[in-house]
């Protein structure tokens, strides 16, 4: 097994939970030994004021999220698996070998590890339920794919702020369904772009591609493909992906001229070697 970390927003009655989990033990879970759910939950209220910038808030909760791991490892053999974020709380769960965990040793030690109240239980769960409750349904692994597309936009210097065109490519069953998904679709607001080709499979030969002006924020994507896909879900219809063009940050061009700057004077160089040869 290796680490497969995603993440993505799921909406329960009263709340926004934003979760982020190992999807790498999914075939494997659960695994022999660790039969014990140890979560810890943290009150966000007074590390927020304790802290005088998002940053710092940040690198503290980190901070503990290692410390964490790295104790349930060494003395519970644990596995970390995931967290759930929620607006007044954080919430991190491990399975451990129920046998080594000496609680009240670890009860002390979060104590003197973590400056804040943090409540923590342990319980049998042998069949990790609770692992399989958090594992993303079809469309929340829509939304892990989203924060994953997001994050490397960002990477290459994306302002997702920007509006641009966002691009969607929508599979059909049936024609028919595909020409009924038009109609709906013109009246929420999208294009429909005739001159871009889809890639249909043999279950869905029928695309389309539809495209809409706005940013490409996380939340901006997230509504917008929770969107699509209910609309086509139930009309035999699939979602297929969605894409834009970059729009660089200031930064972002400088970044990319550097670049091009650079591969110009190491093939100038590769070229002026080789003549000298």
């Amino acid at each position: 097994m290796t680490d497969n970390w995603g993440f993505y927003e799921r909406r329960s009655d009263t709340e926004e939970l934003r979760v982020l989990i190992n999807v790498g033990y999914k075939a494997s879970a659960p695994l022999p030994g660790r039969s014990a759910l140890l979560s810890v939950t943290v009150n966000l209220y007074p590390v927020r004021e304790r802290n005088r910038s998002k940053r710092d808030f940040i690198r503290q909760l980190e901070r503990l999220e290692t410390q964490l791991e790295q104790r349930l490892k060494t003395t519970a053999d644990g596995i970390y698996i995931g967290r759930i974020n929620a607006a007044t709380r954080l919430e991190f769960y491990y399975y451990v070998r129920a046998e080594m965990l000496d609680k009240a040793n670890f009860e002390q030690w979060i104590k003197t590890a973590w400056p804040f109240r943090a409540e923590h239980y342990v319980k049998p769960d042998p069949e990790w339920d609770l692992y399989r409750y958090l594992l993303p349904d079809a469309l929340e692994e829509l939304f892990m794919h989203n924060a994953q597309m997001i994050y490397a936009l960002l990477h290459k210097g994306d302002d997702i702020k920007r509006p641009r065109h966002v691009y969607h490519w929508l599979l059909f069953r049936q024609d028919e369904d595909r020409r009924q998904a038009e109609s709906a679709l013109r009246g929420l607001g999208y294009r429909i772009e005739r001159e871009k080709e889809g890639s249909p499979d043999d279950s869905f030969p029928y695309p389309l591609v539809i495209s809409k002006f706005e940013d490409v924020r996380l939340d901006t994507v997230n509504e917008r493909v929770r969107e699509l896909y209910r609309l086509i879900s139930g009309s035999g219809g699939r979602y297929d992906g969605w894409g834009s063009v970059l729009k660089l940050t200031g930064l972002g061009r400088l970044r990319q001229q550097m670049r091009k700057m650079m591969d110009a004077t190491q093939a100038y160089i590769r070229r002026s070697s080789s003549t000298r040869r």
